[in-house]
């Protein structure tokens, strides 16, 4: 078992897992100073030795090519490239049926669709964001998950970014979903294509984008921003 650094302790984590990838030698930093680097516009001329990596690596984007209309794009790692003929999601952990769904069996499970507004944690928002996807009561069902899961564990793609939730007071509400479509379009590469966590009642940080695994655990694996200060139950209002 391997261990990440966090605000001068430690989370375990399991080596080799999809979500690793923190540099762990690195200084950690909290919410409030990364929101303060942006608004200063001080990303690009900031040295070393003032921020971590978590925070030098951010870019941003404004209404990118393909995005929907009103977003600003944050990302922490390059964007993964998404083939839709050899993408899988794994479904696993504390489940009777271990799942490897193509993204043709993922369109074809029940789905849910959902406007709610959309806010991020800098302070912008976008009204009105109709999401359509599968619910985490679907995939739990068809995986037929332990009552000892207490936790979902949500992995991606790039090899950095993860989330989590509670079961079943957060991953269980009717609108918090896996979804693929974004106001009746599906999601564009640089917002998460083909699936990303959706969670209207919380900050777009929990919004985990190119989401590739799934796992139902008896323990929270904190993602990547709660690594570095932002809060893990991140309800609108609480930030």
């Amino acid at each position: 078992m391997d261990t990440r650094e966090h605000n001068g302790g430690v989370v375990p984590g399991r080596a080799g897992a999809a979500g690793a990838g923190y540099p762990g030698s690195e200084r950690r930093i909290g919410r409030k100073v990364f929101l303060g680097a942006l608004g200063i516009g001080v990303l690009g001329v900031a040295s070393g030795d003032m921020f971590s990596g978590a925070v030098r690596g951010v870019k941003t984007l404004t209404e990118p090519s393909g995005a929907a209309p009103g977003f600003t794009i944050y990302r922490v790692a390059p964007d993964p490239v998404f083939h839709p003929k050899t993408w899988r999601l794994t479904v696993d952990g504390l489940v009777t049926h271990r799942l490897s769904l193509s993204y043709h069996e993922l369109l074809n499970l029940p789905s849910v669709a959902k406007v709610r507004d959309y806010q991020c944690v800098t302070g912008w928002k976008v009204p009105h964001v109709r999401w359509e996807g599968v619910s985490l009561q679907t995939l739990a069902r068809i995986a037929g998950a332990s009552a000892s899961a207490k936790f979902i564990n949500f992995y991606c793609s790039d090899g950095v970014y993860s989330e989590s939730l509670r079961i079943p007071e957060q991953a269980f509400k009717p609108d918090v979903m896996l979804g693929y479509s974004l106001n009746n379009r599906a999601l564009a590469p640089v917002q998460g294509a083909p699936l990303r966590l959706v969670v209207p009642e919380m900050y777009g940080y929990k919004y985990a984008k190119w989401v590739n695994r799934v796992e139902f655990s008896d323990h929270q694996v904190l993602g990547y921003w709660e690594q570095n200060g932002y809060t893990v139950d991140a309800y609108l209002g609480t930030e």
